[in-house]
């Protein structure tokens, strides 16, 4: 199956923080030869390689999208919309979105006209819906809680890119596929566990309380960083279409991350590199300190507009991500991580 597929298949499903049950058909469908199970927090986790071989790696990409839920419907009918991770209010005036209720309902996020205003950016805290609906209608069909996504086609861009929300972290959910299908023929030495884990977005939760039921030697977190465009300084970003991001920082392994890059190197895979002085600001932190601690590393897809409904990534660089996670699962990972 082809990367551009893979992602696109991803990209259509919901799968806010809190509802990543819905991903689950989708992931079983997309993985080959893979044991899949799905955990009560939300983490889809399926695995492979050699059972019982005393050396276990998990690769771990999370699962979860941002966007919004319901909390409140006024008696005019109007949707009041909170944020459900880092979602980015200033990309949502007049944006089309999906209210997932007991139907799925189209609406638009109210604005006011300029004539009317002269603040240009929306409250954070004051983002309402408007179906068209009366309110009698619109109780019937949506409820507290509900999900809303913001509406967002898959495109196809020039130079291999593509462009649609929930690139963050579907593009990374991606490469822990097309890992799983390069070596889908080989005979591995060790036991691999692909945690397609929840809750990245608001609590990272998904990751810790799957790490602590897999017990790894190892972990390696698959996300997405910043990639080079106007606005975003050359030293926290990585070139798209250039391959991938390392990061490097205290909460990581040291010798895990020089593997990542040796390997990078010797296979011809760009990478650039995100140096952090603590904390990664991914999953990597809650797993490196999980039980008595597993050596972990980042590995990250250069993404373009984060946290919008134009997330730009490069196919390239998933494939490329795929490739060096799939060489780093051939050599067993090192022995003293």
């Amino acid at each position: 199956m082809e990367t551009r597929d893979i992602l696109k298949a991803l990209c259509a499903e919901c799968g806010i923080s809190g509802c990543e049950y819905e991903m689950s058909d989708i992931i079983r469908e997309l993985l080959p030869d893979c044991d899949v199970m799905q955990k009560p927090g939300g983490s889809i986790i399926a695995s492979f390689g050699k059972k019982n071989s005393g050396k276990k790696i998990m690769l771990d990409a999370h699962i979860d999208r941002i966007g919004m839920n319901v909390t409140y419907i006024d008696d005019n009918g109007f949707i009041k919309c909170g944020r459900v991770g880092g979602t980015d209010v200033r990309s949502l005036p007049s944006s089309a979105v999906t209210v997932i209720g007991r139907e799925r309902i189209s609406a638009v996020i109210c604005t006011k006209p300029p004539h009317l205003s002269a603040d240009k950016e929306l409250d954070k805290d004051n983002v309402w819906a408007d179906t068209g609906l009366p309110a009698e209608r619109v109780r019937e069909l949506a409820a507290p809680g509900d999900s809303i996504i913001v509406k967002s086609s898959f495109r196809e861009l020039l130079g291999g890119k593509v462009s649609c929300a929930a690139l963050d972290n579907r593009a990374g959910c991606a490469a822990l596929v097309r890992c799983a299908h390069i070596l889908r023929d080989e005979e591995i030495g060790c036991e691999v566990y692909l945690v397609f884990s929840s809750q990245e977005e608001t609590n990272e939760s998904g990751a810790m309380t799957s790490a602590f039921d897999i017990a790894p030697d190892e972990a390696i977190v698959v996300d997405v960083g910043f990639a080079k465009q106007d606005g975003v300084k050359d030293d926290v970003s990585g070139s798209s279409g250039s391959g991938v991001i390392i990061s490097i920082a205290p909460v990581l392994s040291g010798k895990m991350t020089d593997k990542l890059i040796s390997l990078a190197k010797e296979n011809g895979i760009g990478c650039d590199f995100e140096v952090d002085g603590g904390k990664t600001g991914t999953n990597a932190d809650g797993i490196a300190v999980c039980r008595g601690g597993i050596p972990t590393a980042v590995v990250s897809i250069p993404v373009k507009n984060m946290h919008t409904q134009t997330e730009t990534a490069a196919l390239s660089d998933i494939d490329d991500c795929a490739e060096l996670l799939a060489r780093y699962i051939r050599e067993g990972g090192i022995a003293d991580a």
